[in-house]
């Protein structure tokens, strides 16, 4: 007897998360944000309290999103009961965008963009802490916090055309 829930083989790009969790976690963000705005309105610059008011924002938004999912049902729930679906696509209405969409980007493409991205981040996160940072310790962070966010974004051109993500033609 198998336990746990059935998979359905595209789970890739089809996942779902326990949103029960999720607001849990999204509640202890958004109290450790209002608790650092507070702490650091006593204690630190107006500059932290900015970053944990917004910090403590997005937390908020993701609750409620949260919280919106759960009322819509078990459709957003899947469960031992709940069976797993296939998400309802709505149709493209540019006719260009569906001829985009229907040809993902070779591997050699995908490989390449990958490889360029990835480089741009380790050169600025290299020229920021070796050379920048001897001029401006705050461009240098922001040159670090580009880098953070490029490697998803890597990830995401380089798994666009994978063949798991791709579900069943129609």
């Amino acid at each position: 007897m198998r336990i746990g829930p059935k998979h359905t083989g595209s789970e890739p790009s089809q996942a779902r998360s326990s949103l029960r969790s999720r607001l849990a976690l999204a509640v202890f963000g958004l109290l450790c944000a209002v608790a650092g705005a507070v702490l650091s309105a006593r204690i630190a610059t107006t500059g932290w309290v900015i970053a944990f008011a917004v910090l403590g924002l997005v937390a908020l938004v993701d609750a409620t999103v949260v919280v919106a999912r759960i009322r819509q049902g078990p459709h957003y729930q899947p469960g031992p009961t709940v069976p797993p679906y296939r998400p309802v696509t709505a149709p493209l209405r540019d006719p260009r965008r569906a001829a985009a969409r229907s040809q993902p980007l070779d591997v050699r493409t995908r490989k390449r963009l990958y490889l360029l991205l990835m480089g741009i981040c380790l050169t600025l996160i290299v020229l920021a802490w070796t050379w920048v940072r001897f001029y401006s310790t705050t461009a240098a962070v922001v040159m670090s916090v580009i880098a953070m966010v490029i490697p998803p974004f890597a990830a995401l051109i380089a798994n666009a055309g994978s063949p798991i993500n791709r579900g069943p033609r129609r």
